[in-house]
């Protein structure tokens, strides 16, 4: 949607999950090479789509203009909604329901991605903006629906980064939750406070991606974990009567399904890659000697499998 602010991944044309991670991962390689001291804030606010004020959706739809029709369609199917409760046998009363954006419904995220809009704007105008690249976008929030991550280059823009939060916490109903938000200090910045009650951290997971405070160390906390899960359910699946079309099908499905997101934001490096291979081939044959060249069971004819080679893909 046209409306959303470029800032925000989901919902906007052409964006999508691996361009909010690879924009993450990008701002921390620029301060890393350029030695420019970085704090990256990953925001989770307490029971996102439960707090959201229905006055508050209301009025960010008529501010973005949309029309009378498309809104009076989302009031009918929030207005004077209810809730019981039952105890022991018993339903209470109806309860209004004043807040919440209902999850399940397709319409949900983007309506979430809609309200979370103005924080994003503020933020991308109020802080002082990372340039990733020499002739690359000014960033300072990144965000995937409810996922908020702020990359901050001054101590100075804290109390300003505070003061947005707490007006978008009055008028939305939004809660940020400090115990759950996590900060990562790159380049020297000052670990010791983030004067938000946010705790600093070694690493970091932002949309399932593991970030630390180098590249390198990222990639390898990354793929050390998802080297060792599938190497573990190779065991696991190694006793199953299978034919060899059947493992190389469960290779490709199941084993190697895991880790094709991540191979986008990092590369796996060698070490990993002959490792996987190593893991894959063991579980083809059963633990035998290798009968035939990997690059055969690659080919897709001449009697090959058509085994994806993974540092090639």
């Amino acid at each position: 949607m046209e409306k959303l602010h470029e800032s925000q991944y989901c919902g906007v044309p052409e964006n999508n999950i691996f361009d909010a991670v690879t924009t993450i991962r990008e701002a921390i390689a620029q301060a890393e090479v350029t030695a420019t001291p970085l704090c990256v804030l990953s925001l989770d606010f307490r029971e996102d789509f439960d707090r959201i004020s229905h006055k508050y959706i209301f009025a960010v739809l008529e501010m973005y203009g949309l029309s009378d029709y498309v809104i009076t369609g989302i009031k009918n199917l929030y207005a004077k909604a209810t809730s019981s409760v039952q105890i022991n046998g018993y339903i209470s009363g109806p309860i209004p329901i004043n807040y919440s954006i209902r999850q399940g419904c397709p319409m949900s995220m983007l309506l979430y991605a809609l309200c979370l809009n103005p924080l994003l704007t503020l933020l991308n105008e109020k802080v002082a903006r990372l340039q990733i690249g020499r002739n690359g976008r000014r960033i300072a929030a990144v965000a995937y629906t409810d996922d908020v991550t702020l990359c901050v280059t001054s101590p100075n823009d804290i109390q300003m980064i505070k003061d947005i939060i707490g007006t978008f916490e009055k008028v939305s109903g939004a809660r940020l939750n400090s115990h759950k938000s996590k900060a990562l200090a790159i380049v020297g910045w000052d670990a010791t406070n983030t004067g938000l009650g946010i705790d600093f951290q070694p690493s970091i997971k932002i949309l399932g991606i593991t970030f630390t405070s180098t590249i390198a160390r990222s990639a390898q906390l990354c793929w050390e974990p998802m080297t060792n899960l599938i190497q573990a359910q190779a065991r696991l699946a190694y006793g199953r009567k299978l034919c060899i079309a059947q493992r190389v099908q469960y290779v490709q499905t199941t084993l190697l399904a895991r880790i094709w997101y991540m191979t986008q934001i990092f590369p796996p490096s060698r070490t990993n890659s002959n490792r996987l291979t190593t893991v894959i081939l063991w579980f083809i044959w059963q633990g035998t000697i290798f009968r035939v060249p990997i690059s055969t069971l690659q080919k897709t004819k001449q009697g090959g499998w058509a085994l994806v080679d993974i540092a090639v893909k």
